[in-house]
């Protein structure tokens, strides 16, 4: 089965615009996310290790929660019609297995002339409330190809 995904386009986002969606991280999220990576870090794979370097449990990778800002552009706003083409992100506190997260993003910026949206990226602690990542997003939009020009691509 197919999740549901977005299908906005330019024309229909407002400055002010929000979606959000909540995720758990898992050690086998941390585990699989280090063998896409190939980022293999004692301080993500190892609890001890981590631990030993003062925190509570090994950290998930930043480029994870990443990865979860791009759910967010290609799920829910804007979905089907998105292509992310920039992040910026600072990273404010480390997330541990079993930490539930929300993912929330909200047009700050819209752009005709460059067919582009801005969103403003929050991934706080749900349960807390703690912030964990902030920074922004630069989202371009996807348009069906004409039969003719995908004929001569």
């Amino acid at each position: 089965m197919r999740p549901d995904v977005a299908d906005y386009v330019l024309a229909d986002l407002t400055v002010g615009q929000r979606a959000e969606f909540e995720a758990v991280i898992t050690d086998n999220d941390i585990d699989a996310f280090a063998y896409l990576s190939g980022d293999r870090s004692p301080l993500h794979i190892d609890g001890a290790f981590a631990r030993d370097r003062g925190f509570g449990d090994r950290v998930a990778h930043g480029a994870h929660l990443i990865a979860l800002a791009s759910r967010l552009v290609g799920m829910y706003l804007p979905g089907r019609n998105a292509l992310l083409q920039a992040v910026n992100a600072s990273f404010v506190s480390p997330v541990l297995p079993g930490t539930r997260v929300t993912v929330s993003g909200v047009v700050d910026q819209l752009s005709d002339s460059v067919r582009s949206a801005g969103l403003k990226l929050r991934i706080v602690n749900s349960d807390t409330g703690a912030m964990l990542a902030r920074g922004r997003l630069t989202v371009g939009f996807t348009e069906r190809a004409s039969r003719e020009n995908a004929a001569h691509a």
